[in-house]
This record gives structure tokens, sequence and C-alpha cells, in this order.
């Protein structure tokens, strides 16, 4: 897999979704996130950097460089 493959979009960024998009992010994926709510990036960035806290602190491998996140207007 290359990383241009290695993308997922998730339809959703409320704490479900944006702890998804967490979780895949700062496992290297980059991620297309789609939520009309107009509070849904901020939501987002703050799971984001709750995560970013954490995560590194419940694995023993290292992280790879974080994926790219993407916030979508439309779902196409």
């Amino acid at each position: 897999m290359t990383e241009r493959d290695k993308v997922v979009a998730i339809v959703g960024g409320g704490v479900i979704g944006a702890g998804w998009a967490a979780r895949f992010l700062l496992n290297g994926w980059n991620v297309a996130v789609f939520n009309p709510d107009a509070r849904a990036a901020r939501k987002t960035q703050a799971v984001l950097e709750n995560a970013r806290r954490s995560l590194p602190g419940l694995t023993d491998t290292v992280l790879p460089p974080e994926g790219r996140l993407t916030q979508c207007d439309t779902v196409a």
C-alpha cells in the first residue's frame, strides 16, 4: 500500500467520527471528514489534540508521521 492509497473518508465528525479520524491520522492515514455542523472542524480538532497527547502512551511502538486532515463541505 502506498501513501496515496492510505485514505479514509468519514461521514460525521461528532465524537465517534472524530475519534476514528484521530486514530487513522495518528497512524499515518490521510482523512477526509464531512459533517454539516458548522462547529465540526473545531470539535474534530479538539478530539485530535486529546488523541495526540494520549495515543502514544497506549502503544510501545513509534507512530508513523501523521496523515493529512481534510474537512469537506459536501459528501461528494
